[in-house]
């Protein structure tokens, strides 16, 4: 499918998925929502590749494993070629590995396959937004990570060679590592959320991440913030 946007304002999706039926029944459902256009789709991880850099869409929604080039290498070239759009992993696969795997790689949402139409829609919506998604399963699993990691660093401090971060942007970090949205991490710190988004936004820039996920997991794992359990 080439691009073919006809609605101004509306986010722009590439579905990526090598089942033609799941790809082209998820193309159809999301079609019907007004702010939403998908303007792709992709059999496969280079083909996905293509499209991004051909219709720079918004939003991709890339399976995990496809043959060929797989969703996670896929991920990381549209990182470095379409740094704009944002990447969502929407797979069957629930190991840690893919999902750490795929947030390294810069995905900025990882649902599974169980979700709802719904579900998707919301998620195409957030992370559009700027926002991260995983789904609520995984992220419990990505929390599992922070504490055991949490347990391997010394009174939280933040590490000398890492980049240099204020207080209050580690305060933040720490919230995000814990899934505080923007808004219960302003409540939480007394703050705005335009004064929390600046602050994740400069973070984000510091440690050159692409996402709120990868930020805390690379927090924890190069001991720049503690995350208590």
């Amino acid at each position: 499918m080439n691009d073919q946007r006809t609605r101004p304002g509306a986010t722009s999706v590439l579905v990526a998925d090598d089942h033609a039926v799941f790809r082209r029944g998820l193309a159809l459902v999301l079609e019907p929502e007004e702010d939403i256009e998908v303007v792709g789709e992709a059999g496969d991880g280079r083909e996905a590749v293509a499209l991004a850099c051909d219709t720079t869409p918004d939003v991709v929604l890339l399976d995990v494993r496809m043959p060929g080039m797989g969703g996670i290498e896929a991920a990381r070239l549209m990182a470095q070629r379409v740094p704009a759009t944002r990447v969502v992993m929407l797979t069957v696969s629930d190991t840690e590995d893919d999902l750490y795997e795929a947030i390294k790689a810069g995905a900025v949402g990882y649902l599974l396959k169980e979700a709802s139409i719904e579900e998707v829609a919301d998620a195409v919506r957030a992370v559009a937004a700027g926002q991260s998604l995983v789904t609520p399963s995984m992220a419990s699993k990505l929390l599992n990570e922070f504490t055991v990691l949490a347990n391997r660093v010394d009174g939280g401090r933040v590490s000398a060679s890492g980049p240099r971060l204020t207080a209050r942007e580690v305060e933040v970090l720490g919230d995000i590592a814990r899934g505080r949205s923007n808004r219960e991490i302003a409540e939480h710190l007394f703050i705005s959320e335009n004064t929390v988004k600046n602050h994740v936004r400069n973070i984000l820039e510091k440690l050159q991440l692409h996402s709120r996920t990868e930020a805390a997991l690379y927090a924890v794992r190069e001991r720049i913030v503690d995350v208590e359990p």
